[in-house]
C-alpha cells in the first residue's frame, strides 16, 4: 500500500465476516489501491471467525472489527452501517475483490444524481468458475452501459425491475438508516431494500464500469439449500411470487442456459441435469417452506439458524 495514498473520511466500507483470513490480505490491499482515493474506513462484522480474521484486521490502521452477535444476513449489514462514520456505505462480501483500482470511483460516479439512492457493481467469475456460475454472471451482471431504475407506475415492483446486489454496491448511509434491512428474511434481503427505496422514490443504478471477482461452485447440495432459501425469501418479500412465477422465470431461463450449455459445454451436460434438479427441487420445495413443519425446513434450509 502507498504511504501516500489519499483517504476520503466520507466512504465507510462494510463487510460481513466468518472466518475470512484466506480472503482478508487480497481483499484489504485492493480497497486501499484504489484511486484517486479509498475509503476513510472499512468496518468488518465479525461472526465469532476462530481463524486468523482478527490478526490480519489488526495490521490496517483503517480497519474495525465489530461482533455480529446474532447473525442474519440484513442484520450484519444494519450492524454495519450503524457503526460506519461515513456519508457512503460500501458494502461487500469477504470473498468478492475489486478487479482494479477504479471499482470504487467507478461505483460512486452514479450519486451525483441526487435521487440515486444505491449502486451495484459488476461481477465476473473466478477462473475456476463452473459453467453454469459463469452463464448466471453473464446473464445476470452483463458488460455495457449503466443502467438507473426507478418505480414510474403504481402498480407492484417485481422482481426483475428490483435485481439488485449486495455483493458489491454503495448505498447512501442516511437512506439504510431508513430503509434498513429486513433482518428477519433469510435471504435476498439486497432485493428487499431495493423494492423498499424504490417505493419511496429512489432510483437504483446498475454500474458495470465497477466490477468485483466472485463466483461460487456450489455442491448439489448446497444449489438445492440455496435455490429452497432463496425462494422461499421471494415469496416473502414479492407475496405475488408464487409457482407459476417461479415456473415462467425458471423455464426461459432454462431454455436459454440450456442452449448455451449445449452449444459451448456438451460434455458437462450429465452433471448440469442433475445441477438443474437440484435447483428445480429445492425451487418446488421453497414455495411450500411456510406450510411444512418446522423441523422439515431446517434440514432442507442453508441458513438452518432462520428455522430456530
Amino acid at each position: 500500500m502507498s504511504s501516500i495514498q489519499a483517504y476520503d473520511e466520507r466512504l465507510s466500507v462494510v463487510i460481513p465476516v466468518l472466518n475470512a483470513a484466506g480472503y482478508l490480505p487480497k481483499l484489504l490491499d485492493a480497497i486501499f489501491s484504489q484511486r484517486p482515493v479509498c475509503p476513510g474506513e472499512v468496518v468488518l462484522v465479525d461472526s465469532d471467525s476462530t481463524d486468523g480474521t482478527r490478526e490480519i484486521a489488526g495490521r490496517y490502521d483503517r480497519v474495525r472489527v465489530i461482533p455480529a452477535g446474532r447473525f442474519s444476513h440484513g442484520g450484519a449489514r444494519n450492524l454495519g452501517a450503524r457503526e460506519a462514520k461515513g456519508e457512503v456505505v460500501i458494502l461487500m462480501t469477504q470473498d468478492a475483490l475489486p478487479r482494479d483500482e477504479d471499482w470504487l470511483s467507478a461505483l460512486l460516479a452514479p450519486f451525483e444524481d441526487e435521487e440515486v439512492a444505491a449502486v451495484y457493481s459488476r461481477q465476473v467469475p473466478y477462473p475456476e468458475a463452473n459453467p453454469m456460475e459463469r452463464y448466471f454472471l453473464e446473464t445476470h451482471f452483463p458488460g455495457g452501459l449503466a443502467e438507473r431504475r426507478a418505480k414510474e407506475h403504481r402498480k407492484p415492483l417485481t422482481l426483475e425491475q428490483v435485481f439488485f446486489s449486495n455483493v458489491s454496491a454503495a448505498i447512501r448511509r442516511e437512506v439504510l438508516l431508513e430503509h434498513p434491512f429486513d433482518e428477519s428474511l433469510i435471504m435476498s434481503e439486497d432485493q428487499q431494500f431495493s423494492r423498499d427505496v424504490m417505493n419511496a422514490g429512489y432510483a437504483v443504478v446498475y454500474q458495470p464500469a465497477s466490477v468485483v471477482i466472485h463466483s461460487h461452485n456450489y455442491t448439489l447440495r448446497v444449489v438445492f439449500r440455496r435455490y429452497f432459501d432463496s425462494i422461499y425469501s421471494l415469496t416473502v418479500i414479492f407475496p405475488r411470487h408464487d409457482m407459476g412465477t417461479s415456473a415462467s422465470m425458471g423455464f426461459s431461463y432454462l431454455w436459454k442456459e440450456f442452449v448455451h450449455m449445449l452449444t459451448k459445454h456438451p460434455f458437462w451436460l450429465p452433471y448440469y441435469g442433475l445441477y438443474t434438479l437440484a435447483k428445480a427441487g429445492g425451487t418446488l420445495a421453497g414455495h411450500f417452506a411456510e406450510k411444512m413443519p418446522k423441523r422439515w425446513a431446517r434440514k432442507l434450509s442453508l441458513h438452518r439458524y432462520h428455522w430456530s
